[in-house]
């Protein structure tokens, strides 16, 4: 199962629909109580940096420390140079700008690694 942190209602519109299209098992949620409090098992997190609702640096520390192998997948604007290294150093696998990360979709939302 894929879990993706994301209160953006557009990237989530992409997201739900990758998803269908792909069959790809995906829960969406806007903050990190879906990934911490239900005990899931997750293959995957896609997480917004811009969360609006949350302190996605945050997240991302909690997710690592309960989920410390899960691979956390990052976006955000690509100008935001210092937010992409700020979420590397709190745990993230990786960070991608808006615009690759919407590309990589298909593969971000296929097998887990």
């Amino acid at each position: 199962m894929i879990l993706a942190i994301v209160d953006d209602l557009i990237f989530r519109g992409k997201l739900e629909a990758a998803a269908t299209q792909l069959g790809a098992p995906l829960t969406l949620a806007t903050d990190a109580g879906a990934a911490l409090d239900n005990g899931q098992s997750w293959s995957r997190v896609l997480i917004d940096l811009n969360l609006s609702r949350a302190d996605a640096l945050a997240v991302i520390r909690a997710l690592r420390a309960v989920h410390p192998g899960v691979p956390i997948v990052g976006y955000c604007s690509h100008v935001q140079q210092d937010l992409q290294q700020q979420a590397l150093a709190a745990g993230c696998t990786a960070v991608l700008p808006r615009s690759a990360f919407v590309q990589q979709l298909p593969a971000l939302l296929g097998r887990a690694p």
